[in-house]
């Protein structure tokens, strides 16, 4: 891939840039929704309803149950073979005041969030329905297609004038399709995709520190009203970050949340 990324470079002239560029990528799991045809319990997916073990629920919000956004099954996601610090199996739950969307990451809204991990015996899960009464409770249930690919750190990138058009128009657009990317950016590990600055450092900010990193990016969910008849705002993306310190301790409790939008 690496490859196909220095082509691009050639192909828009972008050769003074090539160092820039190629620092700046990072591998990443990009993640396909697909109609969700399995039945088995904890594997990934997007939507649906969380299989969660005996005497967990939905975690509230103001007395409101949040979203199933979705949850990975990281046996899967190291299967495809993205360096990480992610535990080696168990699942990630992530959750998200979906219904409103009136959080966006201030730390005094930090329940309106919530990333669970279970690593217990599997056979012991069971699939439990949304248990709220709101319309937009739950969100259509996706199976995951989880394929390695490479993100770009684009705001890291310094653009000289004269190549703005070449690649803001042309490679950006090339480089997404490259890398395995579709039509929606619902992504694993690697850097965010972001859309109104950088995602960490924008974390940095709702945590009141200068470069409190490094971070990891647990899982991006983009603007797809056609899996999960979603959009975030004027068709924005969610983040669920966790710092390196937390992932090692293994306080999912900690996990940081971005929203941004057009």
């Amino acid at each position: 891939m690496i490859n196909q990324v220095k082509a691009l470079i050639q192909k828009h002239g972008l050769q003074g840039m090539e160092d820039q560029i190629l620092t700046h990528l990072h591998e990443c799991i990009y993640a396909q929704p697909t109609q969700s045809l399995s039945k088995s319990v904890g594997t990934s997916r997007l939507g649906g309803s969380p299989d969660l073990p005996p005497g967990w629920t939905y975690p509230v919000y103001r007395e409101e149950p949040l979203v199933f956004i979705g949850q990975l099954n990281l046996e899967e996601i190291q299967h495809i073979g993205v360096a990480n610090k992610l535990p080696q199996r168990g699942l990630l739950y992530f959750f998200y005041e979906a219904a409103e969307q009136s959080v966006y990451g201030e730390l005094k809204d930090r329940d309106g969030w919530r990333v669970l991990f279970f690593d217990g015996d599997f056979s012991t899960l069971q699939t439990a329905s949304y248990p709220g009464t709101h319309p937009h409770g739950t969100l259509p249930a996706n199976d995951l297609l989880l394929r390695k690919g490479l993100s770009l750190h684009s705001d890291a990138i310094k653009v000289p004038e004269k190549h703005w058009d070449a690649y803001y128009d042309e490679f950006l657009p090339d480089f997404s399709t490259v890398n395995g990317s579709y039509e929606c950016n619902h992504q694993i590990l690697g850097h965010p995709h972001n859309i109104q600055g950088d995602v960490f450092e924008e974390i940095d900010y709702f945590r009141d520190v200068e470069s409190g990193g490094p971070y990891t990016l647990l899982l991006q969910v983009d603007t797809d009203e056609t899996n999960l008849n979603i959009m975030w705002g004027d068709v924005g993306t969610i983040y669920f970050v966790i710092a390196n310190d937390d992932l090692r301790e293994g306080s999912f409790e900690h996990t940081y949340f971005s929203y941004q939008c057009c």
